[in-house]
């Protein structure tokens, strides 16, 4: 059971119904529950703060479910889907959602391409209508605003596949639509300010962009021009338009994502409002009443929220003493700011939702995405940072098996995908598997991860198989030097990206592991490049991840590719990969276990029909998991 708290004048109640009360625990927390997806994820709250909607996905069908924010244990509202992929949900006013959709069609010259529809739902009818309805574009569901009381909302889309999008005003009880920003050459984000009015559009065009500006309603859009620095890293993230305000988020000033005002007379960057000395900002969050923005989030060991108000500074030491050792975060808002709600969680929880009442100061449970997994019996996770063998500072974390002691330790090596992508030491249901069946888990932020800045990121540019494996191997070093890991007892694990450094670490460095798993890994990089070449929608961008894998030398990448070295594979190896991938081919791990077994390697292997880049369900997830253990188990026993 989760324990009561009650701390000062902020009351945190949990006289919960079953819907929430953990099973009777086993000793060990089971293969299944370590599967089991979020039973509802990503819950918002409705305008009057009495309603949660959150999405439950079960064996790739969508169900949105709406429960009362104050009895989440009474019966529940659902809105079945099926097989539909949610790219944006909203709430408009108390009774409406507005669903964007996104779905696949072939076009001529073109592979299967993703488009995106709108659709508005009544929550207590079920009834729905596509919003914007003569739209034929694949742009066509960026809503920019929505009218507190549900009525209407603007929404960026284009009328067909080959104009840019114009913003509309939409008829939510119709789905009719009306014109009124008109496209511009070039423009492809549009941004509305607090009162629903079109302040601006942005159109980039190789290092320069111009900014589409008005200050008041009834002016002509101006433009604005800026130039970005020659270095190719050196990017604007994002621009703010809130009433007369705007900002925007770049990392050309400290090549870390930083926020600064905008100057709308010349097009520079202006004075900082947050910059962090060693990490890149997360999201910039702001008042949805007065458009003044309001907190900064940012991942340095753990995610943070720096407020900018003293009230809501106040508001987050009040969650921080009442649910101590935790990370708080206030995920959404009631239109008043007096219902909040609010995830509590951390490394070694999957966390809960609660509603808090700030007339009341009182807060409850409302959803518990991961029932089934007791935190007390999940193994703590830490940041560390050790040195690369070129002095360069590596970021991990490192989770060390509950109820052993860290000494001689069997580990497992989990690398991120991506590989521009970082871990952030919450709940990872992988590591804490792995964990709790007695190793220890090293997770490092290689170079070329996102989140340190572009310095550290482009040091990774070119470095497939190189550097970036260095960087694994040093942290096994590192680990078996402060004697927590028996360096005879290390296997290295991962997906995607982090499934190829398995498998070239493997290849590599047989001395250095005594097993590999991957899911969903490269083996041959050159034919990687071939297939991405078909995704990007511009060459511009096709080329820009072609130079981050191969570098300005131009890196020959079939040197570094498994599929070319089977013969050297001397340790047992596990190949696991969805069929329905289209991210990472799944020939690519076929033709790695054709290869391996043609040369005589130990190799095991498993597909999955139904599953894609991820897990297509929590019965494929289980089935991989106790693959892996039992693979594990064999030839790395803990």
């Amino acid at each position: 059971m989760r324990r009561l708290l009650f701390f000062g004048a902020l009351v945190v109640g949990t006289s919960l119904s079953p819907v929430f009360a953990d099973p009777p625990a086993p000793a060990l927390i089971s293969t299944k529950e370590f599967a089991a997806l979020p039973i509802l994820r990503r819950p918002q709250l409705s305008p009057n703060g009495h309603r949660v909607v959150a999405r439950s996905i079960q064996d790739g069908n969508t169900t949105l479910v709406v429960v009362d924010a104050d009895k989440p244990e009474g019966p529940s509202r659902k809105i079945a889907l099926g097989k539909t992929t949610i790219a944006a949900l909203e709430w408009a006013g108390d009774g409406r959602l507005l669903l964007t959709v996104k779905s696949k069609q072939t076009l001529p010259y073109y592979d299967e391409i993703a488009f995106l529809r709108l659709i508005a739902i009544d929550v207590d009818t079920g009834l729905s209508r596509v919003v914007d309805k003569k739209s034929r574009g694949l742009y066509a569901g960026d809503v920019l605003y929505t009218d507190p009381a549900g009525g209407w909302a603007l929404v960026a889309s284009q009328d067909t596949a080959d104009v840019y999008p114009s913003v509309k005003r939409v008829d939510l009880a119709t789905g009719d639509a009306t014109v009124v920003e008109r496209a511009k050459p070039g423009v492809w984000d549009w941004y509305a300010d607090e009162h629903g009015v079109v302040r601006a559009g942005i159109a980039y065009e190789g290092d320069r962009w111009t900014v589409w500006y008005r200050d008041k309603p009834e002016e002509k859009l101006r433009a604005i021009h800026g130039k970005f620095p020659k270095d190719d890293d050196s990017t604007v993230d994002r621009f703010i338009f809130r009433g007369g305000n705007s900002w925007v988020v770049t990392n050309e000033r400290t090549g870390r994502f930083g926020l600064y005002k905008y100057d709308l007379k010349t097009g520079a960057v202006g004075q900082p409002i947050f910059e962090n000395a060693k990490v890149d900002l997360d999201d910039v969050l702001y008042d949805a009443i007065t458009g003044d923005i309001s907190a900064i989030s940012y991942t340095d060991e753990r995610p943070e929220l720096q407020w900018l108000e003293p009230e809501m500074q106040t508001l987050q030491k009040r969650l921080d003493r009442a649910l101590p050792g935790k990370v708080n975060v206030t995920t959404d808002w009631s239109y008043d700011e007096k219902r909040v709600l609010v995830w509590s969680g951390g490394g070694a929880d999957p966390g809960l939702y609660y509603l808090l009442d700030r007339n009341s100061s009182q807060m409850h449970p409302v959803i518990d995405p991961y029932p089934g997994i007791d935190p007390n019996k999940l193994s703590d996770v830490k940041a560390v940072t050790y040195k690369a063998r070129d002095g360069l500072d590596i970021p991990a974390y490192l989770t060390l098996p509950r109820g052993r002691s860290a000494k001689g330790l069997p580990l497992i090596v989990f690398p991120h995908g991506g590989p521009h992508y970082r871990d952030d030491g919450m709940y990872d249901s992988i590591a804490q598997f792995f964990a709790s069946r007695g190793y220890a888990v090293l997770q490092p932020e290689f170079r070329g991860s996102t989140g340190y800045g572009k310095d550290f990121v482009s040091k990774g540019y070119g470095q497939w198989g190189k550097a970036m494996q260095d960087d694994l191997d040093d942290g096994v070093d590192w680990l078996a030097k402060s004697g927590q890991i028996d360096p005879k007892r290390v296997c290295i694990v991962g997906e995607s990206y982090g499934g190829y450094a398995a498998m070239w670490g493997a290849i590599r460095n047989p001395d250095r592991y005594r097993c590999a798993a991957s899911w969903a890994g490269v083996s041959d990089l050159p034919g990687m490049l071939r297939y991405d070449r078909k995704t990007f929608t511009a060459t511009r961008y096709f080329k820009q991840w072609r130079s981050k894998v191969s570098g300005e030398g131009k890196a020959d990448l079939a040197a570094v590719s498994p599929i070319n070295f089977t013969d050297r594979l001397k340790i047992p190896i596990f190949i696991a990969h969805g069929e329905q991938d289209d991210n990472v081919q799944p020939k690519q791990s076929h033709a790695m276990v054709a290869a391996l077994t043609k040369s005589g390697a130990n190799v095991t292997s498993m597909f999955y029909k139904d599953s894609s880049h991820d897990f297509g369900s929590s019965a494929d997830m289980e089935d991989w998991l106790k693959r892996l253990e039992a693979f594990l188990a064999k030839y790395n026993p803990a």
